[in-house]
């Protein structure tokens, strides 16, 4: 699945800071994978490979790391700039599980189909989704983007430490025209692609751990699918954050799906933007 959350000013140091301090902090489970830069937009920037929290507060903060030219308006004090949205990218329970459980040549499978598949995803909403606005004769235009500039952090727990593979794409709120301007991107924009692009997100993982690993999968139900012959019991069983959500639920009579998000995820069809930047379940 896919979530969308604004981000605020400052936010980019609760991802600097879960990224280990070493390799070997990742490899022994007490730090997460440093950031990469990802999408069409990060050349335009001049940053590639490892994102350093340098590079991510300019860019974030719409300066050239490089250069420091400043690409897009500052904010004021009345009305502070927007830095960018995080993009979470989510896999099934089942695949989270497998992650957590395989080793050597399946838990490298499981991370490279999941990478394939949040490129790929972002690949499809820079070439459908990605505006920004300019007037232009008195008029509002709406003109298509380069691309995305995304620091993708990629997390293997969930805040409840149940195993919840995901990755935020930390996408600046800058983006170049094909004249070579610089803008602000149109957000309605990514939230009216967010559905479609959480399911190519899906249908990616899906194709790329059973090219990977043979895996074969259940029914899908909204965009999204289990591996086939994983019980649910064990779904549930590494689902302690449901769980949680459930019985308090339960507590207070209630129990539809729009309760259980409690207004901290995302909707992905874009009805919803909220001001968290981590979706429930998400660390």
């Amino acid at each position: 699945m896919l979530s969308i959350g604004r981000l605020g000013v400052g936010q980019e140091g609760y991802y600097l800071g879960k990224v280990a301090s070493a390799a070997e902090d990742y490899y022994l489970g007490s730090g997460e994978a440093a950031g990469r830069w990802t999408g069409v937009g990060a050349s335009a920037f001049g940053v590639s490979g490892e994102v350093s929290p340098e590079q991510l507060r300019s860019v974030l903060a719409g300066v050239d790391p490089v250069t420091g030219e400043q690409r897009t308006r500052p904010g004021t004090a009345k009305r502070p700039r927007v830095p960018g949205f995080d993009l979470t990218f989510s896999a099934p329970k089942s695949v989270s599980v497998l992650y957590a459980v395989g080793s050597g040549e399946i838990d490298a499978g499981v991370v490279a189909a999941h990478e394939a598949a949040v490129d790929a995803a972002l690949s499809y909403l820079e070439r459908h989704g990605t505006f920004t606005r300019r007037r232009h004769d008195g008029e509002m235009e709406f003109l298509p983007a380069e691309g995305l500039t995304a620091a993708a952090f990629r997390h293997r727990t969930s805040r409840a430490g149940d195993p919840q593979l995901h990755t935020h794409c930390l996408v600046a709120n800058a983006v170049r025209t094909a004249d070579g301007l610089w803008g602000t991107l149109d957000s309605r924009s990514l939230y009216r692609y967010a559905r479609t692009t959480g399911f190519v997100y899906q249908a990616v993982l899906r194709g790329e751990l059973s090219a990977r690993l043979g895996v074969a999968w259940g029914a899908v139900r909204n965009g999204q699918a289990d591996i086939a012959g994983v019980p649910r019991a064990v779904l549930r069983e590494f689902s302690r954050r449901r769980v949680e959500i459930e019985a308090h639920l339960a507590a207070r009579g209630e129990g539809s799906s729009k309760a259980a998000q409690g207004g901290d995820v995302g909707h992905p069809t874009g009805q919803s933007r909220p001001a968290s930047v981590v979706p429930t379940g998400s660390g």
